[in-house]
């Protein structure tokens, strides 16, 4: 599948590198990689992802699932599997990818960040340029899958977005799906229209379609250890009424947000970021606007402090931030979450400063904090 040429330029070698990258897109490297970008913000000259799947010529662990793509054996990383395994193996991920270690220079203290610098992209894999080749393709010539895609996008496309408003992404994109295993991952671009699709979602009937039962939000309950923070009743209810992940024709779909480049809520580098600790909060959501998104962000003000590092007792949050997108549209206005992770003094260009907590860095699933960090709903 093609990859754009809207915004490109040319290095000193004449190799063509895109001037802004959207979340979900996926990302070959020279080094056989498979990444996710991560984000619709990167710093100059690197792009922002998720290590997706990885070769296992120079590293492997038995800890993580393997995949075979593209004649090649890979390691899936999967962020939940033991937590001192997934330590070994970043770890020998940093020794054998070392390029791929970003340290962040608007953060006093880097957290660990995966980047792909430039140079060393392969190939971009766009979902939107992907979706329109698929829906452009025969009928006749599509499998089942493929044809499940193809019939759910005509089905999304009735609430008046354009096919040019959404992407597909993941493993239907790069074309190593699994007939009846494989999800459809559907890319809305533009938080406006992810929004309005929300709601034509609310009251859309098809025979095909189903939303997740509490049953099944119980076992994702069970799986990512939310048992351990979340009253199950309380999650189940918050998650049942997302209109992002349900079934079609039994195939699961999960629908992403994604900023277009001129809507993201931060930029880079026009923020320095101080870690005062770590700290237990409520607070009330004043917008959730920006929480379909990662990083999500919810607004939020009345915060109160419940415990943890002495240091962050007095802090007035403002937002807080997320890497998961288990947390997108957990909350919304008015509501009262409660919050755990890193609190941060955020300093802007202006030197105006607030703080704000961030939730799952990814140094986060190399430890306990794994556990300990999260966003949740409190009942009323």
């Amino acid at each position: 599948m093609p990859t754009s040429t809207k915004g490109e330029k040319k290095n000193s070698s004449n190799q063509v590198f895109k001037m802004h990258y959207y979340e979900s897109a996926i990302i070959t490297t020279k080094d056989g990689l498979y990444c996710q970008v991560y984000g619709n913000e990167h710093p100059k000259g690197k792009i922002l992802v998720k290590p997706k799947y990885i070769p296992t010529d120079k590293i492997h662990s038995d800890a993580l699932p393997y995949r075979f793509i593209s004649g090649r054996k890979m390691n899936r990383l999967n962020l939940w599997r033991d937590t001192n395994s997934l330590k070994k193996y970043i770890k020998n991920f940093a020794g054998a990818y070392p390029h791929y270690i970003f340290k962040s220079e608007v953060h006093e203290k880097s957290p660990l960040f995966f980047a792909v610098p430039e140079k060393y992209i392969e190939r971009e894999y766009s979902p939107k340029i992907g979706l329109a080749e698929l829906m452009s393709m025969p009928l006749e010539e599509m499998d089942k899958h493929l044809r499940r895609v193809f019939d759910f996008v005509s089905f999304l496309l009735k609430s008046g977005l354009r096919l040019e408003d959404l992407g597909i992404t993941y493993s239907t994109l790069m074309g190593h799906y699994a007939h009846y295993k494989s999800d459809i991952n559907i890319v809305v671009y533009g938080k406006k229209k992810f929004w309005n699709l929300m709601e034509f979602l609310k009251t859309a009937k098809s025979k095909d379609l189903r939303w997740k039962t509490y049953d099944e939000w119980g076992d994702f309950y069970t799986k990512r250890n939310r048992h351990m923070v979340h009253n199950k009743e309380t999650y189940m209810k918050n998650m049942h009424r997302k209109k992002s992940e349900g079934f079609f024709r039994n195939t699961l779909f999960i629908i992403f947000a994604v900023e277009n480049k001129d809507e993201t809520w931060f930029k880079w580098g026009e923020e320095k970021y101080r870690n005062i600790g770590v700290a237990k909060f409520n607070a009330t959501v004043k917008d959730n606007k920006d929480s379909i998104v990662r990083p999500g962000c919810y607004e939020v003000s009345d915060s109160r402090f419940i415990g943890g590092d002495s240091a962050c007792r007095n802090l007035e949050i403002s937002k807080v931030v997320f890497y998961s997108r288990d947390y997108c549209m957990l909350a919304y206005p008015k509501e009262n979450i409660e919050f755990s992770g890193v609190m941060e003094e955020v300093t802007k260009k202006t030197g105006e400063k607030y703080y704000r907590a961030v939730v799952g860095y990814f140094d986060s699933y190399l430890s306990e904090s794994r556990d300990k960090e999260y966003i949740k709903v409190i009942d009323d």
